[in-house]
C-alpha cells in the first residue's frame, strides 16, 4: 500500500533497470517539448564557431556603469575561495579538476571576482590571460554556456569599470559569445536561460556591427518571452527560491542599465516587473536583512536587499514598498508574511514551483521560518551542497523542513540532485484576516491540513491528516537558541512552545546549512502526533 515509504527514493544507479525507466518517465512527463528536443539537437549539432573577422567594441564611457560589488574570491594568483572552500589553480588541469565540486569549478569560471575594489588588478588581469591560454574553445567547465554567459556578463564588466581588456582577450571575449549561441540552454530554461539572454545582451551593446545586434536581438527576444514568465504577477521570481530571486532581480537591473547606456528603448513592464521583484524581496526579507532559506537557497552567494536597492534608487527604481502590519500575502508565488510588534512570521503555502523546471524545489509545503525579538528562532535548514549524495536528499527532504511528515514518506518524488518525478499539490489556499490555511496533497495520496492563527503576542498551528497514522512535525531552531523541555513546556529562546494531542516530544540535533559547505549543529524538535495537533507559540 505505501508505496512511496522512505527518506528518498535512494540513489538511481542503485535502482533496477525498470524503476529507473518508470522514474525517468515520471519526470520527463512535466517538461516542455523543446526541453527534450533541445537535449538530442546540442548532441548532434555542430559548435563549430567563425574565427576570424572580429567586431570592433562600441565607443561606451568608461566609469559609467554601476553593479553590485562582490567579495573578495582571488587571493593570489592561484588561490581561489568560493563556496567556504579554498583550492589552488597550480596547472591548468585544475580549471576542470574532477577532485573539486561541480559548483565550485563553475565558480572558478565565473569571474565574479573581478567584481570588487580590493583584489590586486594584476591578479584579475594575469588570471584573464591564463584563462584564455589553459581553456581551449568549446573544451572543459568554462565554455558550458551558465559559466560562459556569467563570465561574459563580469568581463564586460569589468572593462566598463576599472578593467583593460586588450585585443588578444577581446577576440577571445567573441568567441566566447559565439560559442554561446550555439548552446543556449534551452533543455533547461528557466535561470539558465534568463544568464544566457543577459550575457547575448551585454555582447550586443558591448561590440558593434550586424553580428553584435544580431546577438542583442537574440537575447531580448528571449527576455520578452522569459521575463514575464518567470516574474510572478507578486514579484517573486518563479523557482520560488530567495537566492536565485535576488540574482535575478539583480540581472534584470544589470540589463535595464547597459540598455540605457546603449540608448536602447526598454519596455516599460520590464521597469515595473523590476519594481515588483524588489518589494517581493523587502517582503520576504527578515528584520535583519536576512531572507529565509526557502528551497535551494543559501547566504553568501547573493546581493542582499540593501545592495538591490542601492542599485535600484541609481536606476531610478526607488519606490520600494513597506511591509504593513498583519497578513502580507504574496499569493501567486504562494508565501505569506504575518508581521506583528515582536515577532515576524513567514509562511508556505504554494507550489513546488513550475513544473517543467522544479530542480530547486523542496518537500516543503507548509514550512514556515519565525523571527521574533529580534533574532532568528525557527529557521529552514537551508543547503550546503549541490553534489548527489545522501546531504544533497535529506536537505530536500521533507524531514528538513518546518512541516509535517506522515508516516516515513515524502510530500514529492525527489532524486538525484535536481529531479522531481510525482509531485504534492496544493489544494487548498485561503489566507484572510489573521489566519492563513493551506492543504497539500502528497503524491502518495496523503493530505496534511495546517492552519496558522496569528494573534499579537502568540501563534497556532493547527494539523490534520486525512488518515489515523503516525506524523512527525519538526521544528529546527536556529544555532543561537537554546531549547529546554519542561513538563511538556518547551522554551526556546525568547518564546516559550505548547502542544496539545501530541503523543511525543523529542529533543535532538540537526544541521543548519546556512550557506555553502557550512554545518552547524542545531537543537531539532520532533513532536509525534495520530490524526492532529495543536501547537502554540507564546512571543
Amino acid at each position: 500500500m505505501y508505496r512511496c515509504l522512505g527518506s528518498a527514493v535512494g540513489p538511481i544507479e542503485n535502482m533496477g533497470t525498470l524503476k529507473k525507466i518508470i522514474l525517468i518517465i515520471r519526470t520527463l512527463t512535466y517538461l516542455k517539448p523543446i526541453q527534450v528536443t533541445n537535449r538530442i539537437i546540442r548532441k548532434i549539432s555542430s559548435k563549430s564557431i567563425n574565427r576570424i573577422n572580429f567586431p570592433e567594441t562600441r565607443n561606451i564611457t568608461k566609469h559609467k556603469i554601476h553593479f553590485i560589488e562582490r567579495s573578495q574570491s582571488i587571493l593570489t594568483e592561484n588561490k581561489f575561495t568560493f563556496l567556504n572552500h579554498t583550492k589552488e589553480l597550480n596547472s591548468a588541469k585544475d580549471w576542470n579538476n574532477p577532485k573539486y565540486p561541480k559548483l565550485w569549478l563553475y565558480n572558478l569560471h565565473y569571474f565574479d571576482g573581478l567584481l570588487n575594489n580590493i583584489t590586486d588588478p594584476s591578479f584579475k588581469t594575469n588570471l584573464i590571460n591564463r584563462w584564455v591560454d589553459e581553456n581551449p574553445v568549446g573544451f572543459g567547465n568554462g565554455w558550458e554556456p551558465y559559466p560562459n554567459s556569467l563570465r561574459i556578463v563580469n568581463w564586460i564588466k569589468w572593462h566598463l569599470s576599472n578593467g583593460e581588456l586588450n585585443n588578444i582577450l577581446l577576440e577571445n571575449l567573441v568567441l566566447q559569445v559565439r560559442y554561446l549561441t550555439k548552446t543556449i540552454e534551452y533543455h533547461l530554461l528557466g535561470n539558465h536561460l534568463f544568464a544566457n539572454a543577459k550575457a547575448l545582451i551585454f555582447a550586443g551593446i558591448f561590440f558593434k556591427g550586424k553580428e553584435a545586434e544580431n546577438w542583442f536581438h537574440k537575447g531580448k527576444g528571449i527576455l520578452e518571452k522569459q521575463i514575464p514568465e518567470q516574474f510572478l504577477q507578486d514579484g517573486a521570481h518563479f523557482e520560488l527560491s530567495t537566492t536565485y530571486h535576488a540574482l535575478l532581480t539583480e540581472d534584470l537591473l544589470d540589463i535595464i542599465q547597459i540598455m540605457r547606456i546603449a540608448e536602447k528603448p526598454i519596455p516599460e513592464s520590464w521597469i515595473n516587473i523590476a519594481q515588483k521583484a524588489i518589494n517581493w524581496l523587502t517582503g520576504i526579507t527578515r528584520p535583519d536583512g536576512m531572507p529565509p532559506l526557502f528551497n535551494d537557497a543559501a547566504y553568501g552567494i547573493t546581493p542582499s536587499l540593501e545592495e538591490i536597492i542601492s542599485l535600484s534608487k541609481i536606476l531610478g527604481i526607488n519606490e520600494n514598498k513597506e511591509i504593513k502590519p498583519g497578513l502580507n500575502d504574496f499569493r501567486e508565488s504562494g508565501y505569506f508574511r504575518y508581521e506583528a510588534d515582536d515577532y515576524s512570521f513567514f509562511g508556505d503555502i504554494g507550489q513546488i514551483g513550475p513544473d517543467y523546471i522544479p530542480g530547486h524545489a523542496h518537500c516543503d509545503m507548509l514550512n514556515f521560518e519565525l523571527f521574533a525579538h529580534r533574532t532568528p528562532v525557527i529557521v529552514d535548514t537551508g543547503i550546503s551542497t549541490y553534489e548527489v549524495g545522501k546531504r544533497r536528499q535529506l536537505e530536500r527532504g521533507t524531514k528538513s523542513h518546518n512541516t509535517v511528515q506522515i508516516r516515513d514518506s515524502e510530500q514529492t518524488e525527489i532524486w538525484g540532485a535536481f529531479r522531481v518525478a510525482r509531485r504534492a499539490k496544493i489544494i487548498t489556499r485561503n489566507i484572510k484576516g489573521q489566519t492563513a490555511i493551506g492543504a497539500y496533497k502528497g503524491y502518495c495520496g496523503s493530505v496534511h491540513k495546517r492552519a496558522f492563527s496569528f494573534n499579537t503576542d502568540s501563534i497556532i498551528i493547527a494539523d490534520e491528516i486525512n488518515e489515523e497514522n503516525y506524523a512527525t512535525a519538526r521544528l529546527h531552531f536556529h544555532p543561537s537558541i537554546n531549547v529546554i523541555i519542561t513538563d511538556k513546556i518547551v522554551t526556546a529562546g525568547p518564546i516559550k512552545i505548547e502542544f496539545s494531542n501530541e503523543t511525543n516530544i523529542l529533543l535532538k540535533k540537526y544541521y543548519y546549512a546556512p550557506e555553502f559547505n557550512k554545518l552547524i549543529e542545531a537543537d531539532l524538535l520532533e513532536i509525534s502526533f495520530i490524526g492532529h495537533l495543536k501547537t502554540k507559540f507564546i512571543i
